[in-house]
């Protein structure tokens, strides 16, 4: 709707001089900002931009504070609130608020913020839910399963949450959509038109049921959830700049936990790819398909219940062939580079490459199977490489990492567009970026992750009953964190020093590999048994 208001304000650049020919979705459309002429693929690719920015300060206050007290259950609540009623709002937006489109792109602008960042709490709840399986608590307590086993249970334990979580989204997805379409052909019948001919303003009509859908749905985790609050803020914390020091902490954690921030480097390429593909494809599709909203929704349709598929097919070859979390994360990365691959093709192609409403429709399933198992399987692969305790400021971190990369990629290839003259240019970041994370992904070792991870919550722990024997719990530095590491063939072995006050010799940590056991490992470091999930 924001993209259709704006255009109704520009002219064709190839049929006369500035602002006498109105714009057509044949040929680019051109707008005036201040001094200067945009055309409005380049505003609206700024405008993704601009929103992962101030999603990346909003995420870097307050992301930290929610692993304290009841503060990720009411942060969450209020934008989840904020953006079902900005997704509302835009009833009040009709073709004559042409005149006026900055306002409708302001609260468009307040309904992605909040939208993106109500993601990020939905997707730091997952490890809780993990934890607290009560599959997972019984491995816990049993004495027969070992360590080994125990990690694995609860890898697939997150995978079943974060990947049914991504399937029923989907679901709900599908759902909506087909409401959407119904509204649709009801306006087709009222205005005795065909169901691609109704008027712009169904677009407003749809974003304000998907508000209140959203919000329907919403209540019932609000009312059902368990309280599992975390511990207090910290003595003398600032709720405007704690955040901002924890970022600073969290980025210092590199040196404790390597394998965690060569998977942040992987993120950044993957998802800056995702999106920036998402940017290019939707600002030529309105294009293509004229700004039809049912249209979008059809093809939201399909996309949704091929989503639905792709999560369940990925689940059940996962389970299968006891895959590991990063192995699928690599197949489905593999896949959804060819798409931006295939595009590049329509930059010399008047037929193929995403150049005609069968493209469009080909992109939409093929997103719906390949890359929707993407943000299942990234979450969980993230939830793997973070210590327990620290779930929030690490997702945090990793919703920060996200939006950097959404603003990144929609800035360069909107400085692209508007040097070519050619949206689809794009497609040629999006290539390359899809690509490279193959290569960093590899080289993750999650064997050395797993010792690292014990490490550092050994460490936190022992920290945790320094500062409760001084009577402090201020904000901790983890920079006087040394780990001490010997090498033992191709293991790392971390040496924990006791605490003041505990005796007996220093503890050690080494990969379970190490253990000895009957069980036959993967190479990624799965037994080769299925866990009931």
């Amino acid at each position: 709707m924001v993209q259709y208001l704006i255009s109704r304000t520009g002219w064709d650049p190839t049929q006369g001089p500035e602002g006498t020919v109105p714009c057509s979705s044949d040929n680019i459309c051109i707008i005036r900002m201040g001094s200067t002429n945009l055309s409005v693929d380049s505003v609206m690719l700024m405008f993704s931009g601009i929103n992962a920015l101030i999603q990346a300060l909003l995420l870097t206050t307050i992301g930290s504070l929610a692993d304290y007290g009841n503060n990720s259950q009411n942060i969450l609540f209020v934008v989840t609130i904020v953006s079902c009623a900005a997704q509302i709002a835009f009833l009040a937006f009709n073709e004559s608020a042409s005149s006026y489109w900055g306002v409708p792109m302001l609260i468009m602008l307040i309904l992605q913020v909040s939208y993106g960042a109500s993601l990020v709490f939905y997707w730091a709840i997952f490890p809780q839910l993990a934890i607290n399986d009560p599959k997972v608590r019984a491995a816990k307590r049993s004495t027969v399963i070992s360590e080994e086993d125990y990690t694995v249970i609860e890898s697939f334990s997150r995978n079943h949450i974060s990947t049914i979580s991504t399937a029923w989204s989907n679901i709900g997805f599908f759902v909506i959509s087909i409401f959407n379409i119904i509204v649709g052909n009801a306006l087709a019948l009222r205005y005795n038109t065909s169901w691609d001919n109704v008027p712009t303003y169904s677009n407003s009509i749809y974003s304000a049921m998907c508000g209140a859908y959203w919000l329907l749905c919403a209540i019932p985790w609000f009312i059902v959830q368990k309280k599992r609050p975390g511990p207090p803020l910290p003595r003398n914390a600032n709720y405007f700049t704690y955040g901002w020091k924890t970022l600073g902490t969290a980025l210092k954690e590199y040196r404790r936990l390597p394998q965690t921030f060569v998977f942040l480097l992987a993120y950044f390429l993957l998802f800056d790819a995702v999106q920036s593909m998402n940017a290019v494809t939707q600002v030529l599709t309105y294009t293509i398909t004229d700004y039809d909203g049912l249209m979008q929704t059809y093809l939201s349709l399909v996309q949704a219940v091929c989503s639905i598929i792709g999560c369940f097919l990925f689940l059940h070859v996962q389970k299968r062939f006891h895959l590991s979390t990063k192995t699928m994360l690599q197949i489905s990365t593999g896949f959804s580079a060819l798409m931006p691959i295939w595009c590049c093709v329509g930059i010399g192609s008047s037929t193929i490459g995403f150049r005609t409403e069968a493209g469009i429709w080909v992109y939409n399933a093929w997103f719906g199977i390949f890359t929707a198992p993407f943000y299942a399987y990234s979450q969980t692969l993230m939830s793997e490489l973070i210590p327990i305790g620290r779930e929030n400021m690490f997702f945090s971190l990793f919703g920060i990492v996200s939006k950097i990369a959404q603003f990144i990629g929609p800035a360069i290839i909107s400085a692209v567009t508007e040097a070519t003259r050619n949206t689809r240019t794009g497609f040629v970041l999006c290539a390359i970026t899809a690509v490279l994370p193959l290569v960093v992904i590899a080289f993750i070792n999650m064997e050395k992750a797993e010792v690292r991870l014990k490490v550092y919550e050994e460490q936190e722990r022992r920290k945790s009953q320094q500062a409760i024997l001084r009577g402090d719990n201020g904000f901790l530095d983890h920079d006087t964190d040394d780990d001490m590491m010997n090498s033992e063939g191709e293991n790392e072995v971390l040496y924990i020093p006791p605490i003041t006050g505990e005796t007996g010799t220093n503890s050690s940590i080494a990969p379970s590999s190490n253990n000895t056991n009957n069980y036959q490992k993967s190479a990624d470091g799965y037994n080769n048994h299925g866990y009931g999930f």
